[in-house]
Formats: structure tokens, C-alpha cells, sequence
């Protein structure tokens, strides 16, 4: 769907979180316009369809997924929208670094005690509410998989517009699957420079084996294309697509990528 990233390390190491957070810190930069630009394809990857919950995830770790989350979360508030933003990844937890807050009462709590209220915590927009991931349970997926988590994903709706599940890698563990089936669209984030298209296709898959509603793929670590001036060089440095029929025809996405014009 989107190139965010040149790097070619990873994409969630070594920021500090005013960079983390550039659609925040930077809103003209061209990330930030990037992250526009998402939410704008994810408007039309839902085809009009409701889409109250979102999931980010990636076939590895540290491909980026969380900045995603968090940047994505960003651009629907400053949009106007009520946004959820949940740190789902109980395993690894970075939301609450990111935006500099308490990782405890978050998820884990409230899903144990029913209670949502406790662990809202205020984000830095108007109109985002941020739930971090708590203390790691010994059990994530089982409590990901419990009808408390269902009754929770239902109060959570019931105060927003939007709901952005940050959860964890699919390749490595079955939480992401579990979060997928419960969501109303998936966006998978691949880094080209630490992953692979068999790898792509395989968390795909998963995905799709539990009916799950693949929106499209968020493409990063690519390298930057030559310096141009202008609005050229400006959207040049982008690389999108509108969906992930990864194994559909043959070809994964990143065969059907162009450049913006």
C-alpha cells in the first residue's frame, strides 16, 4: 500500500519517540504526508464498508508495524475522528514508549477486570485514547482469544469511531491471527531489507486462514529514489498499491507497485 521507510535496519529501532511520532512532531514532512496518504487508501480499501476495527501487524518483528500503528492512529484523529489506539502486543510492548506514558493499568488489566475505564489514557491529539499493553500476562493469546476480550472490543466501539489494534508479528506468534479475526481489516507491514516474499505470502496465508480481511501491505525499508525538486521529488519517494492478493495471480504486491504521479 505504502512505502514509509529508507532505512535499511529496522524500522522501529532507534528513534527516540519525537521522531517515532513524526505525524505529530513534523505534520508537513513527507512522512507525515505519507501516513496521510494511507489512511486516505485504507478510506478506499474498506469500499464503504464499515470499519470500526483495525488491525497493524507484520510477518516479522521489528519491521515497523507499531510506528505504524501509532502514526496511523495520529492522522485519523487529526482527521476528526474518536481513535482508539491499543497495544495488543503483550509480548513486546512499545506503544507506551512511544508516547511517553505508564505501560500499567493498560490491555492485560482490563481484560482480566472488565475494565476499560481504568486504562484509557489520554493521547496527544484531540480525540485519540491510547490503551497500552499492561503487564505481560502469562497467557496472551488465550486472553486475546476470551469472550472478555470480544466484550471489551465491543465497549471500546461503542466510544469511537475507530479502534487500531497494534499487534504482534504473525509469523512468530498466533496472537496477530487471533486479533485479525476479530477486526475488520488488516494492514500487514513488510520491511523489504529484513523480509521476503515467501515470508509475505506465508503471513498472508495465516491471515486468510482465519477469514481475515487483508486491506493491503505497508511496504518499508525501501531506499529513497534520486533527489528531485519539486512536487515531483516531493511524492516521487512513495510506493503504493491498493491491496495484497499476494499468490492471487502470481505475483505478490511490490510486482504491481508504481509510483505516484
Amino acid at each position: 500500500m505504502l512505502k514509509l521507510f529508507n532505512n535499511r535496519k529496522n524500522a522501529e529501532s532507534g528513534l527516540d519517540p519525537k521522531q517515532a511520532l513524526v505525524s505529530l512532531s513534523n505534520p508537513k514532512s513527507a512522512a507525515s504526508e505519507a501516513y496521510r496518504m494511507l489512511r486516505t487508501n485504507i478510506h478506499f480499501s474498506s469500499g464503504g464498508d464499515s470499519l470500526k476495527v483495525l488491525v497493524t501487524t507484520s510477518t516479522l518483528p521489528e519491521e515497523g508495524k507499531s510506528l505504524t500503528a501509532a502514526n496511523l492512529a495520529i492522522t485519523f484523529a487529526q482527521a476528526g475522528e474518536s481513535v482508539i489506539l491499543v497495544d495488543a502486543d503483550m509480548r513486546r510492548s512499545t506503544i507506551h514508549e512511544k508516547f511517553e506514558l505508564p505501560e500499567s493499568p493498560g490491555l492485560s488489566e482490563a481484560i482480566v477486570s472488565g475494565n476499560i475505564e481504568a486504562s484509557l489514557q489520554d493521547g496527544p491529539v484531540e480525540g485519540l485514547k491510547i490503551v497500552t499493553a499492561g503487564l505481560t500476562p502469562p497467557n496472551p493469546s488465550e486472553l486475546l482469544h476470551s469472550k472478555r476480550m470480544d466484550n471489551l472490543l465491543d465497549a471500546l466501539k461503542s466510544m469511537s469511531d475507530l479502534i487500531v489494534l497494534d499487534a504482534p508479528p504473525v509469523l512468530a506468534v498466533t496472537d496477530a491471527t487471533v486479533l485479525a479475526s476479530k477486526a475488520d481489516g488488516v494492514l500487514l507491514v513488510v520491511n523489504v531489507a529484513m523480509s521476503d516474499r515467501n515470508a509475505a505470502k506465508r503471513a498472508v496465508g495465516a491471515l486468510r486462514a482465519v477469514d481475515a480481511r487483508v486491506l493491503g501491505t505497508v511496504i518499508t525499508g525501501l531506499e529513497p529514489a534520486r533527489k528531485r525538486y519539486g512536487y515531483r521529488h516531493y511524492y516521487d519517494r512513495y510506493y503504493y498499491y491498493y491491496d495484497s492478493k499476494y499468490g492471487s495471480d502470481g505475483q505478490d504486491g511490490a510486482s504491481r507497485e508504481h509510483r505516484a504521479q
